[in-house]
């Protein structure tokens, strides 16, 4: 992945579909570090490659807590519609990809990448679900991560989906070998998130 800064994490049975019978990538936004002014470039690259799998999904394996956990427990939930205990939690993510979409770490919690960050992330993000080959992909965020992930020729908007009276963001990637990769967004998991009423979206798929 040449063009990818922070590499996704990748789970050991992610290639078989895991505990999930299919390959499945969640796709988060950013980044929050406060480590460098040049993020995102070269000079950078081999010392923060491996920052999603080592300082975010391997920390949360490991049974430690922080801030920002409880935004995962929650979305992991949402996968199977119960209260989840560590070695569930392990199962999941070894079943999974988790790759985020922006290519730059944001420095503040409250800052929001701007529109140049997404279309500089782009070629970065056509490469990772190329070679990962996922078939669907579940987006967290349904205003920024809808209205700035990549449109054109490689995307097609889905049917319309309702569950209990609420329009569901849906459509469809085209791979480099001509396959479709589906795609759902959801609402993100740190706040304000229902995991048993996203379960009731992300069942239409898994």
């Amino acid at each position: 992945m040449k063009k990818v800064f922070f590499k996704p994490w990748i789970g050991k049975d992610y290639d078989s579909g895991g505990i999930f019978g299919k390959k499945i990538l969640v796709l988060g936004e950013a980044h929050l570090c406060d480590g460098c002014e040049n993020c995102g470039h070269a000079e950078n690259a081999e010392e923060c490659a491996d920052f999603t799998s080592s300082d975010c999904i391997e920390v949360l394996l490991s049974g430690k807590t922080g801030s920002w956990t409880g935004t995962f427990r929650k979305f992991e939930r949402s996968l199977v519609n119960h209260e989840t205990d560590l070695d569930e939690s392990r199962r999941i993510w070894h079943s999974l990809a988790f790759y985020n979409y922006v290519q730059k770490a944001m420095s503040a919690a409250r800052k929001s990448p701007e529109w140049v960050d997404f279309r500089d992330s782009e070629d970065a993000f056509f490469e990772v679900i190329d070679e990962l080959q996922p078939d669907l992909i579940i987006v967290w965020g349904v205003t920024r991560m809808y209205d700035l992930l990549p449109g054109g020729e490689r995307w097609r908007g889905g049917e319309s989906l309702e569950i209990d009276g609420y329009s569901i963001k849906n459509g469809y990637y085209r791979l480099a070998d001509g396959k479709e990769t589906r795609v759902l967004w959801i609402y993100h998991p740190s706040t304000a998130f229902s995991w048993d009423w996203w379960h009731k979206v992300i069942k239409t798929e898994i």
